[in-house]
């Protein structure tokens, strides 16, 4: 048996992927907000080259607030970091976001409630 490295939990896998707990009553909605948000991505990565950090910080603010009312919690963190960096004018830090932006909407497992 090989001995974890310090600081792992033995209990979950390192990279666990995320789920979204969803209301079962915004099924139908789920596939158009997702596919608005990979919109979202592909425009945010424009307004970073474009260096707009008051549009990402809107764009940031606004996935924020649908994030959380849909039940995607990890993408409304993200959006919320997104919004901060934006506002920091840190495009090291927005891009770095935009990737982990991309690995959620990627990842995501939905559990409808």
């Amino acid at each position: 048996m090989f001995a974890s490295p310090a600081g792992m939990n033995d209990e979950q896998p390192p990279h666990a992927l995320p789920v979204a707990l969803v209301d079962a009553e915004l099924a139908d909605l789920v596939p158009r907000y997702l596919n608005n948000r990979w919109s979202d991505l592909s425009h945010g990565h424009s307004l970073l080259a474009a260096r707009e950090f008051d549009q990402l910080a809107g764009m940031g603010h606004r996935i924020r607030g649908s994030a959380s009312s849909y039940g995607f919690d990890g993408l409304g963190e993200i959006a919320t970091k997104m919004q901060q960096a934006a506002l920091d004018a840190d495009a090291v830090e927005l891009k770095r976001l935009l990737s982990r932006f991309e690995r959620y909407l990627r990842d995501v497992r939905i559990r409808y409630l």
